[in-house]
């Protein structure tokens, strides 16, 4: 049985991602596949007519994944702006990147990366319900957003809304199972805080058979199927 000790291991998954949505604002362009991880964008695609919103493309060339391609609609002033508010997220000053974001989104309201790192930032100085609208208007303009449900998840988790955020974990990997780091955290939250070791386990497994340097992933897969396994022997 897992202890609290073992709850606090499992926390630092949000750093990760936090880089990630961090480098997706600069960028104002999302990619993710099988083989690379959240950190590795597999392309750079072009920016289309101004006149398109964001889409979702598959890749078709054999690789197992998907990118995701945003329209900045920005003009210099705001592009700067976005990115002095990602160099104050890396400096962790938080309330002063909110409040540059907010001047970028009033401007350019139809891109989901200010969003994100503006709920991202909102969590960091305690403002959930600020962080929640956020995480909701990028997922507006992009149903199941993997970051943005990634972290949106960890939200809902935190204010102990455990149903509420595995439906956010399931509906994105609906869309983006290959986005690992769901799969990762729906298994920690099935594993410490719902009761579904079964579920937990698929979820790690999953993870770790696409990104196999997690040991302490694998760590968790071995606990488990010593869990199971036991539960199994005392049935029969």
């Amino acid at each position: 049985m897992h202890g609290k000790q073992t709850k606090t291991r499992r926390r630092p998954e949000t750093r990760t991602v936090d880089r990630f949505a961090i480098l997706a604002a600069v960028l104002a362009i999302l990619a993710g596949c099988a083989t690379g991880g959240p950190e590795k964008p597999v392309a750079v695609v072009p920016e289309a007519p101004p006149e398109t919103g964001p889409s979702v493309t598959r890749l078709q060339d054999g690789r197992n994944g998907f990118i995701i391609t945003e329209v900045p609609g920005m003009d210099e002033t705001s592009r700067q702006a976005f990115e002095r508010a990602v160099a104050m997220l890396n400096n962790q000053d938080y309330a002063q990147a909110i409040d540059v974001l907010e001047a970028v989104v009033e401007q350019s309201p139809g891109v989901t990366a200010p969003y994100i790192n503006m709920a991202i930032a909102c969590r960091r100085v305690g403002r959930p319900e600020q962080a929640e609208r956020h995480f909701k208007s990028a997922l507006g303009l992009i149903p199941g957003h993997p970051v943005a449900s990634n972290e949106y998840g960890l939200l809902c988790r935190e204010a102990g809304r455990f149903a509420e955020a595995r439906t956010i974990y399931e509906d994105a990997l609906a869309r983006f199972p290959e986005y690992y780091p769901l799969h990762r955290n729906l298994g920690i939250l099935c594993d410490l805080y719902l009761n579904d070791p079964v579920s937990a386990l698929s979820h790690y497994e999953i993870y770790s058979q696409a990104l196999p340097g997690d040991e302490q992933v694998k760590l968790w897969i071995a606990e488990l199927q010593i869990r199971l396994g036991s539960n199994r022997s005392e049935v029969d």
